[in-house]
């Protein structure tokens, strides 16, 4: 029992966590707008490379100029892309391989809560799954592999 809640709080708590970063990534919550790249550079940790691009940040609507922004991506200097700022001033890149990658996510945060509600179902002696319940487990387990694998391939693709 004590296992089944500890899983539904863990799919809860990144259900909520990938589904903040959807909002954004999907162009859904925080203010658009676009960044001038003016700078960007790297640092290391753990054999690893890190990129870290600053420029002038301009919502679409003007009403925000942030002269100081920046974000953890690999960008062209001089080129001008289109971010999300968030809640929190930060900014996310929106597009098709981030949404679908966070969209994948949320969706397993959701399967990890109802599994773990199926196995506290099963433990109180129920030990056949009805029909319905099993077919929104399929349905969610196989939209978030497909989630996923789009996403994979539109980063891959986008990436050259």
């Amino acid at each position: 029992m004590i296992v089944s809640a500890g899983l539904l709080v863990v799919g809860a708590i990144l259900a909520w966590f990938a589904a903040t970063h959807f909002a954004y990534a999907a162009g859904l919550a925080g203010k658009p707008g676009h960044l001038r790249v003016a700078s960007c550079s790297w640092t290391g940790a753990g054999g690893h490379r890190y990129p870290h691009c600053h420029g002038t940040f301009r919502s679409t609507d003007g009403a925000v100029v942030d002269p100081d922004a920046a974000i953890d991506t690999k960008l062209r200097v001089g080129s001008t892309v289109t971010l999300q700022q968030t809640s929190h001033g930060t900014y996310e890149q929106p597009g098709l391989p981030a949404s679908c990658g966070w969209l994948a996510l949320t969706q397993l945060g959701v399967f990890t809560g109802l599994l773990s509600l199926l196995a506290a179902r099963n433990r109180h002696g129920t030990r056949r799954t009805p029909r319905p319940l099993r077919l929104v487990i399929g349905t969610l387990a196989t939209t978030t592999l497909v989630s996923a694998l789009v996403g994979g391939v539109a980063g891959v693709a986008g990436a050259f």
